[in-house]
């Protein structure tokens, strides 16, 4: 959507942190979390712990029955054809229905399939009868014989309320953190995906707001930590430009790493490494050496962000981009040049294109503005390439795969009202 008559007015007012001292930057990061850091900060112990020998597939929501590659990795992952895959649909409001319909797309793809009917919306249960077959040593059971478990999606609250209640893990959540460590597959998608990071996102539908304000102790909670310690996973990700809630998280939580999965794909995460599966891609928030300027409304630099296209693999502790044999390296755009312009920057699938024109394009930049119509303030995203931005490129002009890509926020004005009615013609 193109904006008629947009001005940009003086920016707001900047608070520059400087890092005087230790006991002053840690001062300002205990300003800028808030109590919402204190349940999720990582842990030395985490930190330290051998990555689990199983495999994680975190997928991105609306994954369609066609899409073989990801349906398949599930099945493969679990022992392949005959493997017994359980599918736990809690979070749903039809659990009845979702496990069918997922047990249907496993089973025809080799897959042996029962169904956990640990779910509040279950016919006849409750969350009471849910939280208590959690912790029924025969469902625990079930899961000690299987290779793998399947969440569907939802609403997370359910999962949360089932199988970390309080924050303290069930008998079968912990059944499902000795499955992955032992060598099994937990999938998960949408709500499913959504709980796969120790720290997760409640809520916050429009992703804008998280521009605007740190979240609340309602929006920012536990999830299940069968991902790798430092990481955070969000879902629905290009289609509804959730990157600005995913990097408030990071600057809020501590952790460094963010992994946003799109729709109809997925994230086969194994031995600290994640590959792109499906119809999309995976966008990856490095916040790691991120200054944060101002909180409310955001001021931040020095985020870096990674597009891992289909095919790709990123290392998650190197921080790495892994293209396969088929893409070959881009050299950098001209220095010179009018960065391009996206005037609305999370807006559906507009990301990615914005990171290649920076990548790949004239000046080495592109600008986006993340705006809402009647909201004064609005925000400039700043993407540029520098000596550790790489890029490749793919059989098609839509394949990138983009490493290191620095991005830089701040808030702006919009002059109100952002457009009006030319006059009648005499």
């Amino acid at each position: 959507m193109s904006l008629p008559c947009l001005h940009f007015r003086t920016s707001l007012p900047a608070l520059s942190l400087r890092r005087c001292s230790a006991c002053a930057l840690l001062w300002l990061l205990a300003l800028l979390v808030g109590p919402a850091h204190a349940q999720s900060a990582p842990t030395a112990a985490a930190a330290s712990a051998p990555a689990p020998a199983g495999t994680l597939v975190v997928l991105g929501g609306a994954v369609k029955d066609g899409n073989d590659a990801l349906w398949q990795a599930i099945v493969q992952a679990a022992g392949g054809p005959g493997a017994l895959v359980l599918v736990l649909p809690t979070a749903s409001g039809d659990p009845e229905r979702a496990a069918r319909l997922t047990a249907e797309q496993l089973q025809r793809r080799g897959a042996r399939t029962e169904v956990l009917p640990i779910a509040p919306r279950w016919t006849g249960s409750s969350a009471a009868d849910a939280l208590a077959r959690a912790h029924d040593a025969h469902w625990v059971a079930r899961v000690q014989a299987a290779g793998g478990v399947f969440m569907t999606g939802g609403e997370q609250d359910r999962l949360m309320q089932a199988l970390r209640p309080a924050g303290r893990a069930t008998p079968l959540l912990q059944a499902l953190h000795a499955l992955h460590a032992r060598g099994g597959v937990i999938a998960g998608t949408s709500a499913g995906a959504a709980v796969m990071s120790e720290t997760a996102l409640r809520g916050l539908d429009d992703p804008f707001d998280a521009l605007l304000r740190p979240l609340d102790t309602q929006e920012l909670g536990l999830g299940f930590g069968l991902a790798p310690h430092d990481v955070v996973t969000d879902q629905h990700f290009l289609k509804r430009g959730r990157i600005a809630r995913l990097l408030r998280v990071l600057l809020q939580s501590g952790r460094p790493l963010g992994l946003g999965v799109e729709e109809d794909s997925a994230a086969l995460i194994q031995g600290g490494v994640a590959q792109a599966l499906g119809a999309r891609g995976l966008l990856v928030v490095d916040a790691s050496q991120a200054v944060v300027e101002q909180n409310a409304p955001l001021r931040v630099q020095a985020l870096r962000l990674s597009y891992v296209d289909r095919g790709d693999r990123y290392d998650l502790q190197a921080r790495r981009l892994l293209p396969p044999a088929t893409r070959q390296p881009l050299p950098p755009g001209a220095a010179e040049g009018r960065p391009a312009f996206f005037s609305d920057v999370l807006a559906d699938n507009v990301l990615v294109g914005t990171m290649a024109r920076a990548a790949e394009g004239p000046g080495r930049a592109a600008l986006g503005l993340a705006w809402r119509l009647h909201q004064r303030t609005a925000f400039e995203w700043r993407f540029s390439a520098d000596e550790h931005t790489r890029a490749w490129g793919g059989p098609t002009r839509d394949d990138h795969s983009i490493e290191g890509l620095r991005l830089d926020i701040r808030p702006v004005r919009l002059a109100q009202p952002v457009y009006e009615g030319a006059p009648a013609p005499r």
